[in-house]
């Protein structure tokens, strides 16, 4: 029998919420340590008690979520131990020195890594942010990178709970930092699901009034340069809370628009006109 199968065999009262992780890795990696995993959920579920996600489901399927992408990716029990915990420093009163006596120095260094890379990314905002973050990220170390992409993409497949505004600053973040990242790590699956997510997010948004006024106007705009400024006026205007303000912003775009597809058709200074 499975480790994951004793936890569902008949007779018990209820399966155990590890299960379905455990079995993933009897399919993936069987030498894993299921006792060592299972008091690594149990712990974390004791913790979130009573927290609840945006959605109304118990805090801990999050962490319980990320740890199963994890396993699919052959990810070590170090590792699975800390995407369990990953939240629990920073949103309970459980301490990293505890967490340190009771899984060890390694699980308590992943979980301080990821943590702080929730810290450089909070308050990214702009495109300049955004590459010195991807800069400043990738100095992390790689399965700390890989438990936060893990963490952004159960998020961003749960994206439907959260508030217009957040969905649309999380998934601009999605395609600007983390959809990079993983493409540098190398893990194109989570980089191209990242990316389909964060597009869909964004689009919804371009289909409102201004979003598909300001995408239209778009073409009086030289072609090399047309996508960029269109992805940088719908990423303002998703980050706008109301349909006011939106209508505004894109009242003034518009105003603007004219002159600047005159200044980007003009010629480059010291470059020769084409000739009639």
């Amino acid at each position: 029998m499975s480790r994951a199968s004793a936890l569902t065999a008949p007779g018990a009262a209820t399966s155990h919420p590890v299960a379905g992780l455990l079995h993933v890795l009897d399919a993936v990696r069987p030498s894993a340590d299921a006792g060592l995993i299972t008091r690594a959920y149990d712990v974390a579920a004791h913790w979130h008690d009573g927290q609840k996600r945006k959605s109304g489901d118990p805090y801990i399927t999050h962490p319980l979520a990320v740890a199963t992408i994890l396993a699919e990716l052959g990810a070590d029990d170090e590792v699975l131990c800390a995407a369990l915990l990953h939240d629990t420093i920073e949103d309970t009163l459980y301490t990293l020195a505890a967490l340190s006596a009771e899984f060890g120095p390694e699980v308590a260094r992943l979980v301080d890594g990821v943590a702080a890379l929730d810290d450089l990314t909070r308050d990214m905002a702009t495109s300049d942010d955004a590459a010195r973050t991807v800069a400043a990220v990738m100095s992390a170390d790689t399965w700390v990178l890989t438990i936060k992409l893990a963490d952004r993409l159960h998020n961003m497949r749960t994206l439907c709970h959260l508030s217009e505004a957040k969905r649309a600053r999380k998934s601009k973040q999605a395609l600007d930092v983390f959809a990079p990242v993983a493409q540098r790590l190398g893990m194109d699956a989570i980089r191209a699901e990242l990316e389909s997510l964060a597009c869909m997010e964004l689009a919804d948004h371009a289909r409102t009034t201004s979003g598909r006024v300001l995408a239209a106007t778009a073409f009086l705009l030289p072609t090399a340069s047309r996508l960029r400024w269109r992805e940088e006026w719908l990423a303002e205007l998703q980050v706008l809370p109301t349909r006011r303000t939106r209508a505004r912003f894109a009242a003034q775009m518009l105003l603007g628009i004219p002159r600047l597809a005159v200044t980007l058709h003009r010629p480059a200074a010291g470059s020769k006109p084409a000739r009639q």
